[in-house]
């Protein structure tokens, strides 16, 4: 039996992935990255992104620098990728992951990437 035709996928540039996808490639490439979320600029260094067991696509992060409600700076934060307005990948790496991270306090159905 022949084996089926198989279409190669072109690579997407930079300009047209979405946000999920620049995330996911700065989690694989360990990126710091820099984001509008809620309104207001955040840096972080990307953790975890998934599928949270209440449906929605999360980001976990260690939040570095930028504005958010709480004020409360640095640590561990989720976001709900949905509500993210842009992300911007810096030429900045984060060498591994933060000791204050670990995966068994979100309650994920699946994990996409993961430092």
């Amino acid at each position: 039996m022949p084996e089926p035709r198989r279409t190669p996928v072109p690579l997407r540039t930079p300009q047209e992935m979405s946000n999920g996808e620049r995330l996911v490639r700065a989690i694989l490439e360990r990126r710091a990255v820099r984001l509008i979320y809620q309104g207001l600029p955040r840096e972080i260094e990307p953790h975890m992104v998934g599928l949270h067991e209440a449906g929605e696509p999360i980001l976990v992060a260690y939040r570095t620098g930028g504005y958010s409600h709480s004020g409360e700076l640095p640590g561990c934060r989720t976001f709900i990728t949905t509500e993210i307005e842009r992300v911007e990948e810096s030429d900045a790496p984060f060498p591994r992951a933060r000791s204050d991270f670990t995966d068994q306090f979100y309650s994920m159905l699946e994990i996409f990437a993961k430092v």
